[in-house]
Parts: C-alpha cells; sequence; structure tokens
C-alpha cells in the first residue's frame, strides 16, 4: 500500500491511479501525488489537495493539470481533477 493511500475516501482507487503513472513512467507526477495531503472522490470528480504550495504550483501548470486529468479519466473513470488549496 502506497503511504498516501490513507489521505482519502477511496484507496483502491487512488492506488489504481498511482499503479497506471507508475505502469507509464510518470515518476515525476507520481512523486507529487505521493505527496498529497488529501484527495477525495464524488460524483465523477477527484479532488486532491496538494502538500505544499509548492506541489499546487505545479500540479496547476496547465499541461500537467491536463495530464493528470487524462491519466485520471483513464485510471479511475472521474470525469474531471480538481485542485483544492493547501492548508
Amino acid at each position: 500500500m502506497h503511504p498516501s493511500s490513507s489521505k482519502g475516501n477511496n484507496p483502491q482507487l487512488w492506488n489504481k491511479l498511482l499503479e497506471a503513472l507508475d505502469d507509464r513512467l510518470q515518476l515525476g507526477l507520481l512523486d507529487q501525488l505521493r505527496r498529497v495531503s488529501s484527495y477525495h472522490f464524488e460524483d465523477q470528480t477527484l479532488t486532491i489537495q496538494a502538500g505544499s504550495e509548492e506541489d499546487n504550483s505545479y500540479l496547476s501548470r496547465p499541461a500537467v493539470a491536463q495530464q493528470l486529468e487524462i491519466f485520471a479519466r483513464e485510471a479511475t473513470a472521474v470525469e474531471r481533477v480538481r485542485l483544492a488549496t493547501p492548508a
């Protein structure tokens, strides 16, 4: 089990996303997602709270956000990914 699995409401689905990133060698994005403060799956939306402002800045980049959404749709069948402001 990944250390970030216990930070959200659906560890199996979250691990499926992390494994998909690992399988496709998306190591930069995978590293960022392993450090999230929390995640939440609800109504076809994955909400991610980054672990730091730096991580949030990285995940907010248009190209990274688009890449994350594509992988999340494929791995978890969510319709969109939303970033929450870090605590």
